[in-house]
């Protein structure tokens, strides 16, 4: 096709409410066009691009013993009861009623779909299996933003290992890691992989790959000394360690209009944040819950949910 021909709408200026550099450029260079909140249209040269990163995926994984599938875009909510998830996903999770009153959703993930044709592996002979796809999914995102990084309706690739063991599962685990670095140096993207919590997707444990930009929303841990990285909601510490030393006894004191950490240290009788507690009452899965934390700390919630295992927490 002659250039001229080619259907490429560039724009001198980008929409006011662009906030993220790649969402200017991208509108601006006629690479896609917002339909509505969180719903993008993909113009021909920004589905020249989409390819090219679907291929390159496709090529890692395939290389990796992966067999692609294609999957339904909505879901029964059977599958979703059956696995405890239904209500897991809460708000997110968009869902459709037909007309035969029958419940339904648009997909999120593909963990039920894809345990539902598990079923047919009937021999430990046909194990270890590597199944992905890379396919449209939904999410009721409530705050659309920074064009395709925060959007309701988007392109994952999800991949799934079946194995005869646990060995079996971190040999797959380690497959899929080399095949991730191996696409991020592809596409020249400096990508760090980082603990972090599975959430709503449950597991043993996750891996993260995170890339800087200034444009990102979570926060991530380094350590400068080892090799250690960890989103922040899974980040752990050593504890200082500690001394024996004598506590006086305990003695009650006045702390009118005292509100916060920081003025009960300078209260008279006062302690550093760091030896005071504080009482956070909670509400998880409707019980009321008290969260001790350390004056000087942070409740993160993220954590709280990944120990207590509760689906839904808010505060009291």
């Amino acid at each position: 096709m002659r250039w001229s021909n080619f259907h490429t709408p560039t724009l001198r200026d980008a929409p006011a409410d662009a906030e993220a550099a790649s969402h200017r450029l991208l509108i601006r260079g006629g690479f896609i066009r917002q339909l509505h909140a969180g719903h993008y249209s993909m113009l021909p040269l920004g589905w020249r691009v989409f390819r090219k990163v679907a291929e390159i995926i496709r090529e890692e994984m395939d290389a990796i013993g992966g067999q692609e599938f294609q999957l339904p875009t909505m879901h029964p909510a059977s599958l979703w009861r059956k696995s405890g998830r239904w209500e897991v996903m809460g708000d997110e999770m968009f869902r459709v009623t037909d007309r035969k009153g029958a419940e339904n959703a648009l997909g999120m993930t593909e963990e039920e779909v894809f345990a539902h044709l598990a079923q047919e592996v009937t021999s430990y002979k046909a194990l270890p299996q590597i199944w992905y796809q890379m396919h449209t999914k939904f999410r009721d995102e409530p705050r659309p933003k920074s064009g395709l990084l925060r959007v309701r309706e988007f392109t994952m690739k999800d991949a799934y290992s079946l194995d005869l063991d646990q060995a079996g599962l971190d040999s797959a685990f380690d497959k899929h890691h080399a095949a991730y670095i191996a696409m991020f140096d592809r596409m020249g993207l400096p990508a760090v992989p980082v603990d972090a919590s599975s959430g709503a997707m449950g597991g043993s444990g996750s891996t993260e790959f995170m890339v800087p930009s200034p444009a990102g929303e979570d926060d991530v841990v380094i350590c400068s000394n080892c090799d250690y990285a960890a989103n922040i909601e899974r980040a752990t510490s050593t504890l200082p360690e500690v001394a024996d030393r004598d506590i006086p006894e305990l003695e009650r004191f006045p702390t009118p209009g005292v509100r916060t950490i920081k003025a009960l240290e300078e209260t008279e009788g006062g302690a550093p944040a760091d030896h005071q507690i504080k009482t956070m009452v909670m509400v998880l899965d409707g019980q009321v819950t008290i969260a001790l934390v350390r004056g000087d700390h942070q409740l993160n919630l993220q954590k709280l949910q990944d120990t207590s295992g509760a689906i839904d927490l808010r505060p009291a």
